[in-house]
């Protein structure tokens, strides 16, 4: 029991020792916290206050040149934009008038080839059909009647192109070249 007692001694002595090696540690790790070097912490700080500074100035020249800018938008760049709207207005105008010009001209060609495919229905097949089978015997009979009258041609009325197409005042109007129609 005794060899017991003296190893529970030496284990309590061991483990006092420990534990004032550890309290020792902490209280010296403790006591550099509370250790201040004002000399590093005000350079630190200096450091930190010259360093806003400057992004201070920066964002302050930013703010100037914003203003400047816009300024600048509102005095040159913005009455530009408005007479580019006014000219953008009278293109738009013109757009209009050639998009009814353009319509003038597609029904004029629609009527206009439907004119001609009923002429050509009328006169080409009819005209072909009447050749070939004259030229059968049997079919070579004396006509009781005589050829029928042609139709009578009545031409389109042909939309003029100066109704639609008139020269801008920026514009020199076009010469006219001497031809049959004003097309």
């Amino acid at each position: 029991m005794a060899d017991s007692v003296e190893v529970e001694n030496k284990v309590g002595e061991r483990e006092a020792d420990r534990t004032a090696t550890i309290l020792q540690d902490t209280a010296k790790d403790y006591a550099e916290y509370v250790l201040v070097d004002p000399q590093r912490e005000k350079q630190q700080l200096d450091e930190k206050i010259e360093e806003m500074l400057t992004r201070l100035d920066e964002f302050c020249a930013v703010v100037d040149m914003i203003r400047t800018d816009s300024s600048l938008s509102l005095n040159r760049s913005l009455p530009g934009i408005h007479a580019k709207a006014q000219e953008i207005r009278g293109i738009f105008q013109r757009i209009d008038r050639l998009e009814e010009f353009v319509s003038v001209v597609r029904d004029n060609v629609a009527a206009m080839e439907e004119e001609v495919n009923e002429v050509e229905r009328e006169q080409g097949t009819l005209h072909s059909i009447k050749n070939l089978l004259s030229t059968l015997p049997v079919f070579t009979t004396k006509r009781s009647s005589g050829p029928k009258p042609p139709k009578k041609f009545t031409p389109l009325e042909i939309f003029k192109t100066s109704d639609y197409i008139k020269a801008e005042p920026d514009e020199t109007p076009p010469v006219p070249e001497a031809k049959n129609g004003d097309t």
